[in-house]
């Protein structure tokens, strides 16, 4: 399958200094430091169109006396999208719980082929980290959520669909087939990198195909059409895996609690 990708050709180098501008000055107003901030949309999933937002996600950190508050401060930070930039960021409390009860999102950002900022070091410390609270189960659960919630919403049921919407399914469902070819292996984030590391049934390839190079001609103005019989016998089919195969076995995890701890306080411990 052709499905060429290059982060490079995704963000064009002004809107990369206007995205990193508005970061700066989000962490300025809000008084917080921005650890790692990426693309996480389609601009990063290799599926992208001229028209696409630009999903910029970010972790970041505020002052210690911020967490010592009795009125504790909101653990997320969201800003209205402007000139389709859609800015959208978790404290680091908030990622690091969610990673310890196996969400992989934090993990997805991080692996993403487009960043816009990053404290230096904080990769490097928080990496292994990520990798150590990793399961397959984990991921295969996260992943297999997140295809469940966007086929109900878009696909099943319907004989007519908007088609663009088929990406939203196509991509955790391909993480999904990765995580059964590959369980020792985190998934990548762009759909090409997935492709490369899955084996497709052949009417599910050219099916595929057609449909991303139908966006790229019609934008996001893809439309609507009859549902991809190809496509939904593979999505199915790895979907009825998936259920299965997401349960995890119970494991000791008062070790990586007490290294997840450990990270946090000298991340936001003041320097000397």
């Amino acid at each position: 399958m052709i499905l060429s990708f290059d982060p490079e050709d995704a963000v064009s180098p002004d809107r990369r200094e206007e995205i990193r501008g508005r970061l700066v000055a989000l962490a300025a107003k809000e008084n917080v430091r921005v650890l790692a901030a990426v693309e996480s949309g389609s601009r990063a999933w290799g599926f992208h169109s001229p028209d696409s937002d630009y999903d910029i996600r970010f972790i970041y950190a505020r002052r210690v006396e911020d967490y010592l508050a009795l009125r504790p401060v909101r653990d997320v930070i969201e800003q209205p999208i402007v000139d389709l930039i859609d800015l959208g960021g978790w404290d680091i409390t908030k990622a690091l719980r969610l990673m310890a009860r196996g969400n992989a999102v934090v993990a997805e950002w991080l692996s993403s082929p487009i960043v816009y900022a990053e404290e230096p070091g904080f990769r490097e410390a928080f990496i292994p980290l990520i990798n150590d609270w990793r399961s397959q189960f984990g991921d295969i659960a996260h992943y297999y959520g997140l295809a469940r919630r966007q086929w109900a919403a878009f696909i099943d049921g319907r004989d007519v669909v908007n088609l663009k919407k088929y990406f939203y399914v196509i991509r955790p469902v391909v993480a999904l087939n990765w995580l059964r070819e590959q369980p020792d292996q985190p998934p990548p984030m762009n759909l090409p990198a997935l492709l490369e590391g899955v084996t497709l049934p052949r009417e599910t390839a050219t099916a595929l195909q057609a449909l991303r190079e139908l966006k790229q001609y019609s934008g996001e103005a893809v439309g609507y059409g009859p549902r991809l019989h190809d496509l939904d016998v593979y999505l199915a089919a790895t979907l009825e895996w998936a259920r299965d195969a997401r349960q995890p076995p119970a494991r000791d995890t008062d070790h990586l609690w007490a290294r997840s701890d450990a990270f946090f306080r000298q991340l936001v411990r003041p320097a000397p």
